[in-house]
């Protein structure tokens, strides 16, 4: 087998750490007896993409992102758990006469003995996330051994039946729960209607219903405000609240929204995983090209950095990766975040707490106090926390934050009605990311096909061939598995700032930017359309067919 590689050397050796974290690293792992690579994805001094692909590179192995693949259920039930789960290893399909097996460690004899034992085959290996891995094994295998679905159904026809009302509808939220996860949703629509409910779920950003029950199941919104704190005899108002919840051995933060229709309270739930900030920014879909100004932006020492996009489209995840890749070990780092989504080790994260006062505003008052270096507003919604984000900037600090806007341009007007003139904007402005989230082709069903001239006209393109998927029973048959960024990146250099000191016309920026290679998230998202990445259709849906 393959000798043991020293991580810490392989990870200098690529320049994606330096000798300082390994020597502190080493120093927590005497604390804490984990293995190095543990110690230092933990801690945030590395992302487990970087570290995991630096090793599968070394190997001369695949790296796969689990959350993009479906493993073959016959073979999944060929082993054991307990055994993937100690070995550290995810049984994916039969290719040929060898079963693909996904791990976040070396490839071992043990591995290789146990797909012996279960499928009289030798494994080939790919490598991935720690996270990811773990995660498929607890997920796949309770879902392979529990039908949610039929389980749900079956508290359904129970809660329907309980005229008395003595029945608790605790297993029919924990069922739809688990639902949703099995689904990957990141939203649960409970929507009453003239004769029931519906229940839907928000999917790689698609709604899609799923179930249509009984109006005698009206009850469960009433045990769901009661677990999420609000108040249950207030039925005209809406009303917001959370609660916490752990799944398949993950902790879920749930947050609450209802609001007052003619058939009762509509109530939206978000599924909001704790976990620990491990991303890389390659991985999130920034193309190699783009990545290099992107990260210099995040390197600046002052000034103010924006993430913009709807709702949904991923800007916080950008902006924890972005933070993560920086060197957090000699920087103070402090958040304010509404909810805290992502755990950093190495920054000092707090989240807004408005009924005892802690808001984005306030909180920003006590950070300058607080010797920061780098500070991370989860949102930039009033011109309040605009201007404290402002006199941040401009006193040696660099800001990292969030703001709604179509494009990356449109973030000057937006910016300019919270009350920054264009003279500041132009002195503290760094950059402006502007992001959507799209579904990618499912990979197991992929097939090219001839365009037609109505899809090239949309594209501005010429091209003999496109992909999509067919639908399979991986993806749910939609096509689609997983999502990916289109996106766009405004860097503001000296001519550029010249011109936003003028207050130039929005069209004379964007001409500038043309000019000096700017491409807005359309020419993106053709490029990850013509490499099969995502679809026409897909591209359609988010960006739309009147703005490019």
């Amino acid at each position: 087998m393959t000798q043991p590689i020293r991580i810490g050397d392989l990870l200098i050796t690529r320049g994606i750490i330096q000798k300082k974290h390994l020597d502190f690293a080493l120093q927590v792992q005497r604390v804490s007896g984990e293995k190095l690579g543990q110690v230092l994805t933990r801690v945030g001094l590395v992302s487990e993409y970087d570290l995991v692909n630096a090793v599968a590179e070394q190997l001369k192995l695949e790296y796969l992102d689990l959350t993009r693949e479906a493993p073959d259920l016959e073979v999944l039930k060929r082993f054991n758990r307990n055994t993937c789960l100690s070995l550290q290893m995810f049984p994916l399909r039969v290719i040929g006469d060898e079963v693909h097996v996904v791990t976040p460690d070396l490839p071992n004899q043990a591995m290789e003995q146990a797909c012996l034992r279960f499928m009289g085959m030798r494994p080939v290996f790919s490598l991935s996330a720690e996270s990811q891995v773990v995660s498929a094994i607890y997920n796949y295998f309770f879902f392979l051994t529990n039908p949610v679905e039929s389980s749900l159904q079956r508290e359904a026809d129970i809660l329907a039946a309980d005229t008395t009302r003595t029945v608790s509808p605790d297993n029919f939220l924990n069922f739809m729960l688990l639902m949703a996860i099995k689904r990957r949703a990141t939203d649960v629509h409970i929507r009453p209607m003239a004769y029931g409910i519906s229940l839907a779920f928000r999917v790689d950003g698609v709604l899609t219903s799923e179930r249509f029950f009984p109006k005698q199941l009206m009850r469960i919104i009433t045990s769901i405000k009661l677990q999420s704190g609000m108040d249950i005899s207030e039925q005209r108002l809406p009303q917001d609240g959370r609660w916490s919840v752990t799944l398949l051995q993950r902790n879920y933060d749930i947050r609450i929204s209802t609001v007052v229709t003619p058939y009762g309270e509509n109530v939206v739930m978000r599924l909001l995983s704790q976990e620990r900030a491990s991303f890389s920014m390659e991985n999130l879909g920034f193309l190699k090209e783009d990545l290099r100004p992107i990260m210099r932006s995040f390197e600046e020492p002052f000034g103010i950095v924006l993430l913009t996009g709807p709702t949904g489209s991923g800007k916080s995840t950008t902006l924890v990766a972005g933070l993560s890749a920086l060197d957090l070990l000699g920087k103070n780092v402090l958040t304010i975040e509404n909810p805290i989504e992502y755990i950093v080790p190495l920054a000092r994260q707090t989240q807004v707490n408005e009924p005892a006062g802690y808001d984005f505003a306030n909180a920003m008052r006590y950070f300058l106090r607080h010797d920061p270096d780098v500070i991370l507003i989860g949102e930039m919604r009033d011109e309040l926390t605009a201007r404290t984000a402002l006199d941040a900037a401009t006193t040696g600090h660099l800001v990292l934050s969030t703001l709604h806007s179509n494009t990356a341009l449109g973030a000057i007007p937006r910016l300019r009605t919270l009350g920054m003139d264009h003279q500041t904007m132009a002195e503290a402005l760094v950059s402006v990311i502007s992001q959507r989230l799209v579904r990618t082709t499912c990979k197991q069903c992929k097939e090219a096909y001839e365009p037609t001239e109505a899809e090239l006209k949309y594209l501005g393109v010429r091209a003999e061939k496109l992909y999509r998927g067919r639908g399979c029973d991986a993806c749910g048959h939609t096509g689609y598995l997983g999502r990916t960024l289109v996106y766009e990146v405004f860097v503001l250099d000296r001519e550029v700032r010249s011109l936003l000191e003028k207050d130039a016309p929005m069209f004379q920026l964007e001409q500038m930017m043309v000019g000096k290679g700017f491409q807005n998230m359309f020419s993106v998202g053709v490029k990850k359309t013509l490499s099969g990445l995502t679809t026409v259709e897909e591209l359609h849906r988010v960006l739309g067919a009147t703005r490019y």
